[in-house]
């Protein structure tokens, strides 16, 4: 399975009670935190893209490392010790937590599990994570606006959607992707990565 066989988006259909949802959210509420003091590893270990894509966007960690690598400048490396998985440590908010009852009806072990916080007005640009053969990239919006859009640059395609809240979505993040949040409030969501592609068998074009 290939990024070109998928596409830019796609429903996991989980069962999700938005309520609940969004009032486990609310409890947590105070801890948000810029990303850079969040996931140190990652920060130091992808610097430019941080100074890019971050400047705007908070999250809680409800997975921490179980290890700290130091700093590599080979990209080879980085994907070779697969940093992404090494956020796999529950934190107390999410051990018995609606998060991790949503996020255990997948098949695929979860890592790098956040709450993120895009603050109102601003953009996440353009960017690339990574392909699906090394992590799967699932956000649940859990507050939103049709304002919030998420963009997608498929060749010379230009691809734009609104996430709904409450829904769990691949998203396809070996693209060039970005967010702009047009509305006059702050972007929230569940973000988690999976490692392997089992829940993507239903979502081939």
């Amino acid at each position: 399975m290939k990024k070109h066989d998928l596409p830019s988006i796609a429903d996991f259909n989980l069962d999700i009670d938005m309520i609940k949802l969004q009032e486990e959210t609310d409890k947590l509420a105070e801890k948000f935190t810029d990303v850079r003091s969040a996931n140190p590893m990652l920060c130091d270990n992808h610097m430019e893209l941080v100074k890019q894509v971050y400047d705007n966007f908070e999250q809680i960690n409800l997975t921490t490392p179980s290890e700290i690598l130091p700093y590599t400048a080979s990209i080879k490396e980085r994907l070779r010790r697969r940093e992404e998985h090494l956020y796999n440590v529950p934190t107390e908010d999410y051990t018995g937590s609606y998060f991790e009852e949503i996020i255990t009806q997948l098949t695929a072990r979860a890592s790098r599990i956040r709450i993120t916080k895009l603050a109102p007005g601003k953009t996440i640009p353009f960017h690339v994570d990574y392909d699906i053969s090394y992590a799967v990239r699932c956000i649940v919006p859990i507050y939103g606006d049709r304002n919030v859009i998420n963009l997608f640059r498929r060749g010379d395609k230009l691809e734009a959607y609104n996430l709904e809240e409450g829904t769990a979505y691949f998203l396809n993040i070996g693209y060039p992707h970005a967010v702009v949040n047009m509305s006059d409030k702050p972007r929230i969501a569940l973000m988690f990565s999976l490692d392997g592609t089992d829940d993507l068998e239903n979502i081939y074009y």
